[in-house]
């Protein structure tokens, strides 16, 4: 399943909270305007409400065969070599726009929790909750309406080690593959959650 949320400059409006059928997802057909990505069949992100400035992340997969990226045929699941404690490698890709009136430096974080763990525009994965997997973070600075990727600078394959199973454990209802976006806070000195996220749900591990 997959899930996320798109926040405004202005406002952090109420939002309903989506956990999509994959199998939904796979009939799901992108569409770009200058709002940014509009499907057709479910909103997977939400489009701005009454502001010029946002910024949006979008989930996607590459497909070799067509040599295209999609939003479906999202993976389910992995095999995990429990004696070498490693998993085969997942891919995925994200897409990334800004469009905020000024340049902005981000940082696209990969977490993952599990299944039942609570992202919303207030509240990142923790460190307690989450397992941060502080390899993959990519940073990046985007000028007014530059767009980045989808490409091999936004392909992401990690796998499931044993840090994880440790950290969070074995769950047979699966975990979260969570993408989180922070951008630079000069005020902080540090990266500051922007409420912007989008997550699979209910991926599993297959034991072998």
């Amino acid at each position: 399943m997959l899930g996320g949320e798109k926040m405004t400059k202005n406002s952090k409006p109420e939002r309903a909270k989506r956990e999509i059928d994959l199998d939904l997802v796979a009939k799901i057909v992108m569409v770009l305007s200058i709002i940014g990505i509009v499907v057709t069949t479910i909103m997977i992100f939400t489009p701005p409400i009454s502001s010029e400035d946002y910024a949006e992340l979008a989930l996607l997969t590459y497909d070799p065969a067509t040599e295209e990226y999609r939003a479906d045929n999202y993976p389910t699941s992995v095999d995990y070599n429990q004696t070498a404690g490693l998993s085969e490698g997942i891919s995925l890709s994200f897409m990334l726009s800004n469009y905020y009136n000024i340049a902005k430096f981000y940082e696209v974080r990969l977490k993952i929790g599990l299944y039942n763990v609570v992202i919303s525009e207030d509240t990142p994965g923790s460190n307690t909750s989450t397992y941060f997997y502080q390899e993959h973070w990519k940073q990046k600075v985007l000028a007014y309406e530059q767009i980045w990727g989808p490409s091999q600078q936004t392909n992401v394959t990690f796998n499931f080690n044993s840090d994880i199973i440790t950290k969070l454990g074995l769950e047979s209802n699966g975990y979260k593959l969570i993408f989180e976006l922070w951008e630079w806070n000069s005020n902080l000195d540090d990266f500051d959650y922007t409420g912007i996220f989008v997550y699979l749900t209910s991926f599993k591990l297959n034991l072998v």
